[in-house]
């Protein structure tokens, strides 16, 4: 079976129009406020499709593809932090922590503060194979390749940057071995992945299965299925 969800939301136009009547024109140096802060316009669509491929006893292979991408505009030039896009994580790119990964080649050389690390883009691809073991353990392996990008150069995010000609090169890749525990009620997931392909690497040095090491393993826990 096949699942598709997409969306498109906008925020702050209303706003902006209010303000414009009330006060006249603004720009980017001196934007509207509310409450003191200046408030965001922008547009952002995603789109989500899976296809499942259910076999026999109850073996399956999924296949997901995600893309997103937020466009300020207007008031100010920047998204608000909760509509940004982050990599990493245990429901995709599990071969980093979340907010690890990216935007682009960015490489955070400080792991206690990834806070920063959001992107206006994101593309995302999954491929898990999924069978039984016994009785309500079920097993898994999956590919997840993807990444997060910025839609303008950030001295804070070097090499964020989505450039058409270079993201292909940018996308990281991880695979992993993952044990489902089905309780019917709830499944609890424990999806350990490892980075195959690092963006933040020098090109022509990005692959790395030659040189995978038991700590560079990233350890998941979850509650439900990725997708």
């Amino acid at each position: 079976f096949i699942y598709i969800r997409a969306t498109l939301e906008t925020g702050g136009n209303v706003l902006y129009l209010a303000n414009l009547v009330l006060y006249g024109p603004a720009d980017q140096a001196n934007p509207y406020k509310l409450l003191g802060l200046p408030f965001a316009q922008y547009v952002r669509p995603d789109f989500d499709f899976r296809y499942y491929d259910v076999m026999r006893d109850k073996f399956s292979l999924v296949y997901r593809f995600y893309g997103g991408i937020g466009i300020p505009y207007g008031n100010v030039n920047v998204l608000p932090f909760e509509k940004t896009f982050f990599a990493g994580g245990a429901n995709g790119m599990r071969g980093w922590r979340m907010y690890a990964l990216g935007p682009g080649s960015y490489e955070n050389l400080d792991e206690g503060s990834s806070f920063n690390q959001i992107g206006d883009i994101q593309l995302e691809a999954n491929l898990e194979y999924r069978f039984p073991l016994y009785d309500w353990i079920r097993g898994a392996f999956y590919l997840d390749a993807g990444n997060i990008w910025l839609l303008r150069e950030s001295p804070d995010l070097p090499g964020g940057k989505f450039i058409f000609s270079e993201f292909l090169g940018q996308v990281a890749i991880d695979v992993g071995v993952g044990l489902r525990f089905d309780f019917d009620f709830f499944i609890f997931r424990f999806d350990p992945a490892i980075a195959i392909k690092k963006p933040t690497y020098p090109k022509g040095d990005r692959w790395t299965v030659d040189k995978l090491q038991l700590k560079d393993v990233v350890w998941n826990f979850g509650i439900g299925y990725p997708f």
